[in-house]
């Protein structure tokens, strides 16, 4: 017989990563009282102490030790457990939870549910919307079960598929960026507000290899953690940016802006499909051939 729930696990784990009750509690959701009487509880059904003041802190005795130990090794597995469970339920009921992140054109969102609906017929298809810092996250924790990103994921964990290959563009209000024939360069973006969904570096991307690692970045970036409404705030004139050539495409307001190449200094990247370990394999394939040619802005000449 068990004598400790899950709960009271969590809650040992907690303590050993924070230290501190009201640390753990917070990482839980929960109030400091409640996590008073949690730890108690467990130390009650269990016949010892399991933590110990030390000045402000708590530190787990050599039994909070052990419970600690185990529940890090075991808690993951059945958190996995639980996410199977869910995508089984959701497989029974027919229902499909895509997240959306920054990513949203209505073109492509579209595209995809309709490559999720011939996938898999008869299916309900919902959509959540997810940052997409938060999306790894949504995946493993079984909150949704499939995403379309560009670039793979860091996190080895989670299953991908190649979707297609992309490149970034330019976009600029009407007749404000390069004239045509002219080389794009980072001083195009002088004076202008740079918009973009993520202010955070990464390697392989415009900041990278554009902009020279922050050499020759706009001094005025903000942060719009949707590409179609970049794209609506660049045709009115509120600022410019650097896009996937699939969503400044699939744009509503693609007529409405001025497309950009970087000529031969081309950025290219791969989209994927990312998705949970039990979804259906064959059912990510036929998403994945569906969503192939992905829209995408024509090279010039």
């Amino acid at each position: 017989m068990q004598l400790l729930d899950i709960a009271h696990w969590s809650l040992i784990c907690a303590l050993k990563d924070q230290e501190t009750l009201s640390a753990a509690a917070a990482s839980l959701g929960i109030t400091q009282s409640a996590a008073t009487q949690r730890l108690r509880e467990a130390e009650r059904r269990l016949g010892v102490a399991l933590a110990r003041k030390n000045g402000r802190s708590l530190e787990l005795t050599d039994a909070g030790q052990t419970v600690a130990k185990a529940g890090q090794s075991s808690l993951p597995l059945l958190r996995q457990a639980e996410s199977d469970a869910i995508w089984q339920g959701k497989r029974n009921t027919r229902q499909l939870t895509l997240a959306l992140g920054h990513f949203d054109h209505p073109g492509l969102s579209m595209r995809l549910i309709r490559a999720c609906q011939a996938a898999l017929p008869g299916i309900s298809v919902q959509l959540a919307k997810v940052a997409n810092e938060q999306m790894i996250s949504a995946i493993a924790g079984g909150r949704a079960d499939l995403a379309f990103l560009p670039g793979a994921p860091a996190n080895p964990d989670i299953p991908r598929r190649f979707a297609a290959r992309d490149r970034l563009v330019a976009v600029f209000p009407k007749r404000s960026g390069p004239r045509a024939g002219e080389t794009m360069a980072p001083q195009h973006f002088a004076g202008k507000t740079f918009l973009t969904y993520g202010l955070r570096p990464e390697p392989g991307w415009e900041y990278d290899l554009f902009f020279e690692r922050g050499k020759s970045f706009p001094g005025k970036a903000v942060k719009i953690e949707s590409t179609e409404l970049i794209c609506q705030m660049v045709s009115q004139g509120m600022g410019a940016s650097i896009l996937p050539s699939a969503c400044v495409a699939a744009s509503a307001h693609a007529s409405e802006i001025d497309v950009a190449e970087f000529g031969s200094d081309q950025i290219r990247f791969d989209w994927f499909i990312i998705h949970t370990r039990t979804a259906p394999q064959e059912a990510i394939d036929v998403i994945g051939n569906a969503l192939i040619p992905l829209p995408e802005v024509p090279l010039e000449g």
